[in-house]
């Protein structure tokens, strides 16, 4: 018999009973609590039908609980796919959660929708046309917004155009509960061109990504629409040496005196029509401030633009001789660079003039990209330099590839004739 001082005093006492079941019937987990000096040990026996008899052994009631648990849910018929977990949640809570988790769509963790739930509560409460003259106003320059994006009045009207038709349709209801199907009837008709549509998508984009920066939204609605593509059917219009002529004639004639230094800047210096007179506005327009036609030393005579485009800008372009030669003697005249008064009227009357009623917007900046890639005025050579036409007509060297380059009919020889006209 063993010294009392080494045997260990256990006592054994029925800890919990947990039914239990697998293929071939029922059973029970028989659980003893097996009491130490110092520890208990909690004792696992069954005797499953079919299978091997069950006896082991955990240091505390829920490793025990646990590990019959994780048994039942691989073993039992009606618990395949449960697991066994420690939460905090009561009853009710346990089963709000389970019913949400059942009614999920597919792919989102309830995290995920808890978390949009979460955004959608949060966003403020704001109708569309509030929204968009907060907007409108942010955006327009005026002198007390000098960091306004919309600085041309020109801008502006295209802008209130577009969102007209919103403002009629949907003006009253807010931003938060609009959907993506909302949106595509107010720049996706098929009715208008390519570029309309794009012009029209990337102004509502631009506008629904900001209401989603303020809160107003709780996502971008416009962020899984698809963005138009146009595809240009025919190639830009580039004037022959005839209507050339007649253009630089007529311009000539006391009557349409006033446009020859406009006729001349679109053609030979490739420069958009809006660069030149801004809207026919004598205000903003270039004037002979804006020129250096008499440069000293080897530097090349050139324009500074106020503004490219729609952007203000410090870009100069380089006028090419026969241009200079024209500009001079208009200038010697005392002739403004655009008229004052009545511009788009002479000019359509001077169009008319040379029958040339269906001139494409831009046809002159478009004749004299395409004739300087046939010959550059500067260097009497064919132009092969990408940075060069970069650094006369500001456009990229893929949009010049698809839409001017090699597409005239013209030849070299004729492409000279033009720089001499």
């Amino acid at each position: 018999m063993l010294p009392l001082r080494l045997m260990a005093k256990t006592l054994k006492t029925l800890g919990f009973i947990v039914n239990g079941r697998n293929k071939y019937g029922k059973f029970i987990f028989k659980v003893t609590v097996k009491k130490y000096d110092n520890y208990r040990r909690f004792r696992v026996r069954a005797t499953p039908k079919g299978e091997k008899r069950i006896d082991k052994e955990f240091s505390d009631e829920w490793e025990c609980r646990g590990w019959i648990n994780d048994w039942k849910s691989k073993n039992e018929p009606s618990m395949e796919g449960w697991r066994d977990t420690q939460t905090m949640l009561n009853p009710e809570e346990l089963n709000d959660a389970q019913v949400a988790v059942k009614l999920l769509p597919k792919g989102v963790t309830l995290c995920e929708a808890v978390s949009q739930f979460k955004l959608r509560n949060e966003t403020k409460e704001i109708r569309v046309d509030e929204a968009w003259k907060e907007y409108r106003k942010l955006m327009v320059k005026t002198e007390g917004n000098r960091d306004g994006k919309w600085r041309s009045p020109k801008t502006v009207i295209e802008k209130d155009h577009f969102f007209k038709p919103i403002i009629f349709k949907i003006g009253g209801r807010r931003i938060k509960d609009l959907e993506e199907e909302d949106l595509p009837e107010f720049w996706n008709n098929k009715k208008w061109g390519d570029q309309s549509r794009l012009n029209r998508f990337k102004a509502m984009k631009a506008f629904f990504s900001w209401c989603k920066m303020k809160r107003y939204h709780f996502q971008d609605i416009m962020r899984l629409q698809q963005t138009p593509k146009i595809e240009r059917e025919t190639l830009p219009q580039v004037l022959s040496l005839n209507e050339v002529g007649r253009l630089l004639e007529a311009s000539s004639t006391p009557r349409f005196s006033k446009l020859k230094s406009f006729v001349a800047l679109s053609l030979f210096a490739g420069l958009r029509a809006g660069e030149i007179h801004n809207g026919w506005d004598h205000k903003t327009c270039l004037k002979w401030k804006d020129f250096t036609l008499e440069p000293e030393g080897k530097q090349k005579p050139f324009v500074s633009l106020p503004f490219v485009g729609k952007k203000k800008s410090s870009d100069n372009r380089n006028l090419s001789p026969n241009l200079v030669k024209i500009l001079l003697e208009e200038k010697k005249k005392g002739m403004d660079v655009v008229p004052k008064k009545n511009g788009v009227n002479f000019w359509k009357k001077l169009r008319n003039e040379c029958d040339l009623t269906n001139l494409q917007a831009n046809a002159l900046r478009h004749t004299a990209i395409s004739f300087f890639y046939r010959n550059n005025p500067f260097t009497n050579e064919e132009t092969l330099d990408p940075l060069v036409m970069d650094y006369q007509f500001g456009n990229t060297e893929d949009v010049r590839s698809r839409h001017y380059k090699n597409v005239a009919k013209m030849t070299i020889a004729e492409a000279r004739k033009f720089w001499a006209l």
